[in-house]
């Protein structure tokens, strides 16, 4: 069994952004999951985002459904992953969705120095 990454937004949902006038447009989040296939852990993320999302911010039903699209799927370690936050963060832009997307995309410093 294979660690992955996996790198998803979602989008088309209807979320109060306490009375700003600009609409919130998606979300974008990151979990690492074991599985036996990329398909595999592609499928399970896609469910437990889901569900997670009708528990913390659907519970009546009004925020609807996001459109889920895969961003990044990355085969990782398992000891030396950093377990992702299972955080919605949230984009009222696309400037602000690339900012996310960055973040959680790009590899992060090491607090050491590889040797050559």
């Amino acid at each position: 069994m294979m660690h992955y990454k996996i790198v998803l937004t979602g989008s088309g949902i209807l979320v109060d952004h306490y009375g700003s006038p600009e609409p919130v447009m998606g979300f974008v989040t990151a979990r690492l999951v074991k599985a036996e296939s990329e398909d595999l852990a592609v499928a399970t993320v896609k469910r437990d985002v889901l569900v997670q999302w009708n528990q913390s911010f659907n519970a009546d039903r009004k925020a609807g459904l996001p459109k889920l699209t895969i961003e990044q799927v990355t085969p990782v370690r398992a000891l030396l992953a950093r377990k992702p936050k299972h955080d919605f963060y949230f984009y009222i832009s696309e400037e602000q969705r690339e900012e996310h997307l960055q973040e959680l995309t790009q590899p992060k410093r090491r607090w050491f120095k590889k040797k050559k």
